[in-house]
């Protein structure tokens, strides 16, 4: 079973010994391409810091059977047209395989370009379930947004006891907002819960946050799911904190870094979330690879660079089983089986899904802390 562990330790000397023995070897050439300015910028270049440092450890560990990896990078500036660019820029530039992208709407536009150029699309990060269950070139290492949406539902229903909540969205990022909403509406008011309200807005067409939060606070319901950029879901906060108005603050995993504990503040304390990742697990692994990080890139690493950390070791593992070649790659992706990550075994299923559990998430003292594990729900 491949352990991550021991690939964090990898001595010098097999570095040295590595590129003295087959300098002359052509590279195996992988693509990444994410949003790395922008809103999401934040998530998108540790998404990138994290498939760098497996590449470096592969690479100072042998690479794939004596052939060096080179990433090629490639920033999607977060449009649909900047996506399907960068997609086809990696692939005519050789690359046989691409991470990416980071939210579900430029992966669906990138899809576009990889599938019908029969190139592997791997996602550590983008959700859609509009690409669940199909037989094609897409595999991704983060649960669905209907798996997402089904566990984060019965959480705040069965769990936290909440009968009744408002729902705003941003439609920008919609292959991601509409089938979380959809799904977690149908399993909360399946369960008996109602939503008072969904307000939906677009981030790109400066909202008006005191006015969409009014159409909220007039339901009078006390509980708020935001889905949202980091940025946006910290605004949305604050404005609902300046309405003197203290409702209970659940987000999506979208709204995870940075950016949303340091725009939020204290408004954004004991807010929960649901998330594919548990980035406070005690394993040693885990805290090799943050400590790792730091050194490497003087930051705290986020979960987009374990996600993409992880994702390209699997990729790595299942060149291993292909001798390099792109022939074969979606079956030896399926056969990667109970692959050692950082917290734990990831497998993904016959249509190229992960199969692993869920987290909930809440920020205490400007953590975020994981306070409950859940099975996964499909």
């Amino acid at each position: 079973m491949p352990n991550l562990f021991n690939r964090l330790i990898i001595p010098l000397l097999i570095f040295s010994t590595f590129f003295s023995s087959c300098s002359t070897k052509p590279p195996l050439i992988i693509g990444f391409s994410a949003e790395l300015t922008g809103r999401n910028g934040e998530l998108g270049v540790g998404l990138r810091n994290g498939v760098q440092m497996a590449v470096d450890e592969i690479n100072a560990a042998g690479g794939i059977d004596g052939q060096k990896i080179q990433l090629l990078v490639e920033d999607d500036f977060g449009t649909p047209q900047g996506a399907k660019a960068a997609d086809t820029k990696l692939i005519d530039a050789g690359a046989i395989a691409i991470i990416g992208h980071l939210t579900s709407d430029q992966t669906i536009e990138g899809y576009e370009v990889t599938e019908a150029r029969g190139v592997v699309l791997l996602s550590a990060t983008a959700s859609t379930s509009l690409l669940t269950e199909k037989k094609d070139h897409f595999f991704r290492t983060v649960a669905s947004t209907d798996t997402m949406g089904n566990g984060f539902a019965s959480y705040i229903f069965s769990k936290k006891r909440i009968t009744q909540i408002a729902i705003i969205c941003d439609q920008d990022n919609a292959t991601y907002s509409e089938p979380l909403v959809r799904a977690f509406k149908e399993t909360y008011t399946g369960l008996g819960g109602s939503v008072a309200i969904e307000v939906k807005y677009s981030a790109a067409s400066s909202p008006d946050f005191p006015l969409l939060i009014e159409n909220l606070r007039e339901t009078g319901v006390d509980s708020v799911l935001i889905v949202a950029s980091p940025y946006d879901t910290a605004m949305i906060a604050q404005t609902i904190s300046l309405g003197n108005w203290s409702p209970s603050l659940f987000t999506s995993s979208w709204a995870l870094g940075e950016v949303l504990i340091q725009n939020g503040g204290n408004t954004v304390e004991k807010m929960e979330t649901v998330i594919a990742y548990d980035t406070n697990d005690p394993s040693p692994e885990l805290a090799q690879f943050k400590s790792t990080y730091e050194m490497n890139f003087n930051a705290p690493s986020i979960f987009t660079s374990m996600e993409g950390y992880e994702t390209m070791h699997l990729l790595a593992e299942a060149f291993h089983n292909t001798n390099g070649s792109a022939d074969g790659l979606p079956e030896a992706l399926i056969e990667v089986q109970n692959f050692e990550g950082l917290t734990g075994l990831i497998s993904l299923d016959s249509y190229g899904d992960v199969v692993r559990p869920l987290f909930i998430q809440k920020v205490i003292d400007g953590k975020f802390e994981t306070i409950e594990k859940l099975d996964q729900m499909r």
